[in-house]
């Protein structure tokens, strides 16, 4: 059997974000109370794991949920990333007035995904985040499978005065009607350090608007400074630090064979 969450598990407020079979994200799980409730999660997730159906797990969670990180700790998760997250209630007014006009963008189709994803792996050198252990091509892919059909309208190539800045993915949370999301933002790293992550997050953030996003969850690692002045320069609000911890299946080779497989499609 698959796994999935407990109806018990859904109304505590675990968060699943299905990526299969690439990986599995949850978030929330200080939520259940009991240890013996999260011990027997983590049980399903192992079998999970071992019987192929996931490459890898990752699980965030409150980093002053002690009990929780030394459960994970027990289970042979390995922490990952410290995150600030931050959220933002968009106001009835839209965003779209506000960012700067000198920026330009155009959703990607069929025809230039290839550029994009390039562009993605560009944008990704020498970031101050920690670093994802999958390519771009499976981060994609997983994205595919996380987020539905809404892949289709999520991808945006963005312009200074005509030239590449970077990208944005603007998403609605799989499993809500209101939660924005920036799946990915980006930008170059010749346009580092000139001011242009501001109204770059800006253009994101009126994109979420569009898409019907009532407020805005985003996060960024403890070390990334400047994301973290980008956050305060558009008024989100920091609400809590988080530690995500990952689990890999141990069948390393059948993993390997899925990189070699996997195609682009839109």
């Amino acid at each position: 059997m698959s796994f999935s969450l407990k109806e018990s598990e859904l109304k505590a407020g675990v968060k699943l974000l299905d990526g299969r079979p690439f990986y599995l994200s949850l978030e929330g799980i200080e939520k259940l109370k009991e240890e013996e409730v999260i011990e027997s999660l983590l049980d399903r997730l192992d079998i999970a794991l071992k019987s192929n159906e996931v490459n890898q797990v990752s699980i965030t969670l409150d980093r002053f949920f002690t009990k929780g990180s030394q459960l994970l700790e027990k289970k042979y998760y390995f922490l990952q990333s410290t995150t600030i997250e931050y959220y933002k209630k968009f106001q009835l007014e839209k965003m779209v007035a506000n960012y700067n006009r000198s920026i330009t963008y155009e959703q990607v189709g069929e025809a230039i995904i290839e550029d994009f994803l390039s562009m993605w792996e560009l944008c990704s050198k020498g970031s101050l985040n920690s670093p994802s252990k999958h390519s771009i091509r499976v981060q994609y892919e997983a994205m595919k499978q996380e987020i539905g059909k809404q892949y289709k309208t999520s991808c945006f190539s963005v312009y200074w005065d005509d030239k590449p800045l970077g990208i944005v993915i603007p998403i609605i949370e799989p499993g809500t009607n209101e939660e924005g999301r920036l799946f990915y933002m980006g930008i170059l790293p010749e346009w580092r350090g000139k001011g242009l992550g501001t109204p770059l997050h800006q253009l994101g953030l009126a994109l979420l608007q569009e898409k019907g996003a009532t407020y805005y969850i985003g996060s960024t690692g403890i070390e990334n400074k400047p994301m973290q002045q980008i956050f305060r320069n558009n008024n989100c609000k920091r609400i809590f630090q988080a530690v995500t911890y990952v689990k890999e299946s141990p069948k390393r080779e059948t993993y390997h064979n899925m990189l070699k497989e996997v195609k682009y499609s839109y």
